[in-house]
C-alpha cells in the first residue's frame, strides 16, 4: 500500500527541496482519477525563491499495463525538445526511492480539457482545426530521427515484436479461453507485415482522451506517453482510428471521422506532410485488427487485476466490462470480414 496524501506531500517536499536547494512546501495536492494505469497528482510547490504548479506520475500498486517511468520520461523529453505540445519533464525518480514507487515530476499545463469516452461530438465546430493540429503533431513526432539513446531507453518493437508483446500479456492475464482474441492472434501472426520504412518514435496510446484542447479548438497538450516505444508509426494511426475512440461516430472505413475529428484521408495527408513518410495502405488492415486485439488484451488485464483482488479501482472494473465487450465484438466482426 502506498502512503496517503500526507505521506506523499512529505515525499514531494523532500524531493523538490533537494532539487531546488530550497525549503519547499507542497499544497493543494489533488489526484486525477481519469486513468487507471498510473497515479497522476497535481500540486503547487512553494519555496522561498520560486513557486510552480507541477504534476507527478508514479507507478500504482497495481495497473492494467506494465510500463517504465524512465521510458515515459525519456519519450516526453524527446517530444518536448522537438517542439511538440507536451508537458516539460523535470525530475525522474527512476527507482522510486523518493516517491515510493518509480515516477517523475513534470510541469503542469494550464488550461484545456480532455474529451470523455461517452461524450458525443466533444469538439463541435473546432473538430477540423483540432484534428489538423493533432495529426500534424504526431507526424512531427514520427519525423524525429531515432537516436542511440532512444534505442537504449525505449522498448524496440517492430510489428512482430509488438504483436508478441501483447501475446505474452494475453497468456499472462486471460482468465478464460478468449476465442476471439486467440483467433485474432493467429491471423495477425500469419499476416504480420514488415515495417515500410525506418523505425520511428511511437506514442503508443495516441487517441481521443489523451490530449487537452481549449474552448477555441487549440491543441494544448498531448499526454500519457507511458506506452512510447521505437516502432512502426502506423500503430499510432490505427489506434487513433479505433472506433472505441470515435464518440459514437462510424469508423473511418465507413466515411466517419477518426476520433470525431477528421475523415481518414485528410488525416493521412496532414500526417504525411508533417512526417515525411508515406501511409502504408498494404498494412492498414493488419494494424486496424492489431489495434482491436491490443485493446482486448488491455481490458483483459484490467479484469485480471480486479478478479485477483490486486486492485479496487472502479476504472479497472469498468474497463473489463464495456471496452472489453466493445472490442470483442469489433474484433469478431473484423475477423468475419477477413474470412
Amino acid at each position: 500500500m502506498l502512503d496517503g496524501v500526507e505521506g506523499l506531500e512529505g515525499r514531494l517536499s523532500a524531493l523538490l527541496s533537494a532539487a531546488w536547494d530550497d525549503d519547499v512546501r507542497v499544497r493543494n495536492l489533488f489526484r486525477f482519477h481519469g486513468g487507471a494505469a498510473r497515479e497522476t497528482w497535481r500540486f503547487c510547490a512553494e519555496g522561498a525563491r520560486r513557486s510552480q504548479w507541477l504534476v507527478m506520475r508514479r507507478d500504482p500498486v497495481s495497473s492494467l499495463i506494465r510500463t517504465s517511468r524512465s521510458a515515459e520520461f525519456h519519450a516526453l523529453g524527446r517530444a518536448f525538445a522537438a517542439g511538440l505540445p507536451v508537458p516539460e519533464p523535470l525530475i525522474l525518480d527512476r527507482d522510486g526511492e523518493r516517491l515510493g514507487t518509480p515516477g517523475f515530476i513534470m510541469a503542469c499545463v494550464d488550461g484545456g480539457r480532455a474529451a470523455g469516452l461517452f461524450e458525443a461530438d466533444p469538439y463541435g465546430m473546432h473538430a477540423r482545426r483540432l484534428g489538423e493540429s493533432l495529426f500534424r503533431a504526431i507526424g512531427l513526432l514520427h519525423a524525429v530521427p531515432v537516436s542511440d539513446a532512444d534505442r537504449r531507453l525505449l522498448p524496440l518493437h517492430d510489428p512482430r515484436a509488438r504483436l508478441e508483446h501483447w501475446a505474452s500479456e494475453l497468456e499472462a492475464h486471460a482468465l478464460g479461453p478468449q476465442p476471439i482474441a486467440r483467433a485474432a492472434l493467429r491471423w495477425l501472426r500469419a499476416h504480420c507485415p514488415a515495417s515500410p520504412g525506418p523505425a520511428a518514435l511511437v506514442h503508443g496510446d495516441f487517441r481521443s482522451g489523451n490530449f487537452l484542447f481549449g474552448e477555441d479548438g487549440k491543441l494544448v497538450a498531448i499526454l500519457d506517453w507511458e506506452m512510447a516505444h521505437v516502432g512502426d508509426p502506423m500503430e499510432d494511426l490505427a489506434w487513433a482510428a479505433d472506433p472505441l475512440w470515435s464518440h459514437g461516430e462510424r469508423g473511418p472505413e465507413e466515411a466517419g471521422r477518426i476520433g470525431a475529428l477528421l475523415p481518414l484521408e485528410p488525416a493521412i495527408a496532414i500526417w504525411e506532410a508533417a512526417s515525411g513518410r508515406r501511409f502504408d495502405r498494404a498494412s492498414w488492415t493488419w494494424w486496424r485488427l492489431f489495434a482491436g486485439f491490443q485493446g482486448l488484451v488491455i481490458w483483459l488485464t484490467s479484469g485480471f487485476e480486479v478478479a485477483s483482488l490486486r486492485a479496487v479501482d472502479p476504472v479497472l472494473a469498468f474497463s473489463a466490462y464495456y471496452p472489453y465487450r466493445f472490442h470483442n465484438h469489433q474484433v469478431a466482426a473484423m475477423l468475419h470480414a477477413l474470412a
